[in-house]
């Protein structure tokens, strides 16, 4: 009788601490949903956040010229000059800002309408003008 006892009380034991375990494991993600945070398409990303560029002026060109955005997104441009003072326009927005080596330009909007916004960034050198065009893609 008293083997029968102790067979009980190991059997309801073992079940305990199934159960605790097992309860435990439920509480905690797993590990490919954790490995995954942070990795989520732009595409994903709510409508209106922040989304911030660098865009560097150098030689009379712009690297990079498209940048991509949906249509609410605020948008923070960072100019930045290697090589002397530019001019950045943005026709659509009546923006208009200077750069300089010293002094990168940070330019805000939040477009409203889908298409294509050109923006330019212009370089006076003596008596020729150098002219690049980039462009604002909002979807």
């Amino acid at each position: 009788m008293r083997l029968g006892v102790v067979r009980y009380a190991s059997l309801a034991l073992a079940a305990v601490a199934f159960a605790t375990v097992a309860s435990v494991a439920a509480d905690q993600p797993d590990q490919k949903s954790h490995e995954n945070r942070g990795t989520v398409p732009a595409r994903a990303v709510a409508p209106g956040q922040l989304k911030k560029f660098h865009v560097t002026a150098f030689e009379g060109k712009i690297a990079p010229s498209t940048l991509r955005v949906q249509r609410g997104d605020r948008v923070q441009i960072t100019f930045i000059s290697k090589d002397g003072a530019y001019t950045i326009k943005f026709p659509d927005f009546e923006i208009n800002a200077k750069l300089s080596e010293e002094k990168p330009a940070v330019v805000e909007l939040t477009p409203t309408q889908e298409g294509t916004f050109e923006f330019r960034c212009s370089k006076s050198v003596s008596f020729s003008r150098w002219k690049n065009n980039g462009k604002l893609v909002v979807n």
